[in-house]
């Protein structure tokens, strides 16, 4: 593994080629000054880049409506749809869809065995996120706004502290902080499987092509 960057990142969202990300920097007045980049994963290159292109890669077209709205767009995960719809989750469970013109459409508390659900990954017709404390992945369904399928949970160990996921290819990969490794959820079958183990908690991962990020306690890390 090669760690890429060293910075205090707050905050990261894919784009084609790679990341944006927000660094924050504590001043010496004890304020905290927020500043974005961007990261090639094909060149290394990291490149000082606009708040616009940072909200753009998270929200979509209706970036300004969706980030205006929310006051706090940092601290939320987002999904992107193919009618540029905006589903946002919050640590909290606090959700929200929008549309394609930044209207909020619906807003609640997604919960699972009251825990609230972390992150979202759109798989092309659900959304899947993360429920830590219940050692859950859930499925969630935009249209009935509602949760239509549970892995783990209960007495299942298929996942530990599941605290991200993403999709690619048919796949769902979740990320376990209490187990240092990410598992995948194939999505016809519903099978899940190991994909990768870390001797450290892992919090997030991506893929561009055959290019590999993970997230972890320590820093950011090409594989």
């Amino acid at each position: 593994m090669k760690k890429i960057l060293n910075f205090n990142v707050i905050d990261m969202v894919p784009f084609s080629k790679g990341l944006v990300f927000v660094k924050r920097d504590a001043m010496k007045d004890g304020s905290n000054k927020v500043s974005f980049f961007s990261y090639d994963a094909f060149t290394g290159e990291i490149t000082s880049v606009t708040k616009s292109v940072y909200l753009l890669n998270k929200f979509g077209m209706s970036y300004e409506s969706v980030s205006a709205r929310l006051g706090d767009f940092i601290s939320c995960e987002s999904a992107k749809l193919p009618n540029h719809h905006t589903i946002i989750v919050y640590p909290t469970g606090e959700t929200g869809h929008f549309d394609e013109k930044g209207k909020l459409i619906k807003t609640g508390d997604l919960y699972y065995n009251n825990a609230p659900a972390r992150d979202a990954a759109f798989d092309g017709s659900s959304i899947w996120c993360a429920v830590p404390q219940r050692n859950a992945v859930i499925r969630y369904s935009i249209p009935l706004h509602k949760i239509i399928m549970r892995i783990g949970g209960d007495d299942n160990t298929a996942f530990n502290m599941p605290i991200s996921v993403s999709f690619y290819n048919d796949e769902v990969f979740v990320c376990n902080r209490a187990s240092c490794e990410i598992r995948r959820i194939n999505v016809q079958t519903l099978d899940v499987s190991d994909y990768l183990e870390f001797g450290e908690p892992v919090n997030k991962y991506f893929r561009f092509r055959d290019k590999e990020i993970v997230v972890l306690d320590s820093g950011i890390y090409e594989l």
